[in-house]
């Protein structure tokens, strides 16, 4: 088993003292596991405005334990993951415990550096995540929060209820898959990763800004429908070239009633389930037609329309643009 701990807030530091654990170097800011610990790397990302991040892609070849310890100044990290766990992972939150087993999971969340935090993750799990740390003043500098005591000090309450506070929904998904597919060697890698992982936290921070009022009394939804509904999302949106799962299917699957997954689906995403669905068909489409490589009509045929005037309609719809006018 590898094992690794820091208390530092400076991630140029830290993955320079990860490599010297591991035996090996960091070069052009990449880490490359040795393959008896692990197949992959983790990148460090210095951003324009001031920003650190840690893009972490690898699969596990023994077992991996990582550990931040308290740090007494004040920073916040927020973590998007997508983890394949392979037999069981434990994240442990200030003495809190999740333990997660045999699944897929993502989520992004929030964590400040007064908490301790560690991993333990077995082989043959597959880790995909981005770290990206910050101080509270960047906060409201940057993203003109005026009051980011009040709407973080809510949040970090929560501790481990944040892991899975804010489930992953397409947006989320494009940035960070943008974000982990991007080509290290094209000269536009680093503007791509740094204006993606801002997108991230935007997004993440405006919508917690919003809740923050309703994040001052107990959640509505336990923790386990909201996992039970980022199991329904997934199942949803892994393959829009098929015709998605009956409400019925995804309600045996989320082990409710199917009028109780819709209002809490609504209600955690916003959307209806089926609305959701045909949003990220039509983000496939759009993304198909803009990388140049199909046509109006491969690509209608790729998301499940066999009339291409349906195709059309449900585009111009979605985008207020046809197909046809977005290559042109």
């Amino acid at each position: 088993m590898f094992s690794f701990e820091y208390n530092s807030y400076n991630y140029r530091q830290v993955i320079t003292d990860m490599a010297a654990a591991l035996g090996t170097t960091v070069k052009d800011g990449k880490l490359i596991f040795p393959e008896s610990v692990a197949s992959g790397h983790i990148e460090f990302v210095e951003m324009p405005n001031g920003l650190q991040a840690i893009i972490s892609d690898y699969r596990l070849n023994d077992q991996l334990y990582l550990k931040r310890q308290r740090i007494p100044r004040e920073f916040y990290v927020l973590r998007y993951e997508d983890l394949k766990i392979e037999d069981e992972m434990t994240l442990k939150i200030d003495g809190e415990v999740l333990t997660t087993t045999n699944e897929h999971h993502a989520g992004v969340y929030l964590t400040s550096t007064l908490f301790d935090i560690s991993y333990l993750g077995r082989k043959g799990s597959v880790i995909k995540g981005i770290n990206i740390i910050f101080s509270k003043e960047w906060l409201a500098q940057h993203l003109h929060i005026t009051d980011p005591d009040e709407v973080m000090a809510t949040y970090l309450n929560l501790k481990t209820g944040s892991y899975t506070i804010e489930p992953i929904d397409n947006e989320y998904r494009r940035y960070f898959n943008e974000i982990i597919t991007s080509d290290i060697d094209s000269p536009l890698h680093t503007a791509t990763v740094q204006n993606r992982i801002t997108l991230l936290i935007e997004r993440f921070f405006s919508r917690l800004y919003e809740k923050s009022r309703t994040l001052l009394t107990p959640p509505r939804i336990s923790k386990h429908d909201v996992h039970q509904l980022m199991h329904v999302e997934a199942l949803l949106t892994q393959n829009v070239h098929n015709r998605p799962p009956t409400i019925d299917q995804l309600a045996q699957e989320a082990a409710m009633s199917s009028a109780k997954l819709k209002k809490l689906f609504k209600e955690v995403y916003g959307t209806s389930i089926y609305a959701y669905y045909q949003k990220q068909r039509m983000n496939v489409a759009r993304d198909m037609l803009l990388s140049g490589d199909f046509t109006v009509k491969e690509v209608g045929l790729q998301v499940g329309y066999s009339n291409l005037s349906n195709f059309a309609a449900a585009f111009r719809k979605e985008f207020n643009i046809l197909p046809s006018e977005i290559r042109a």
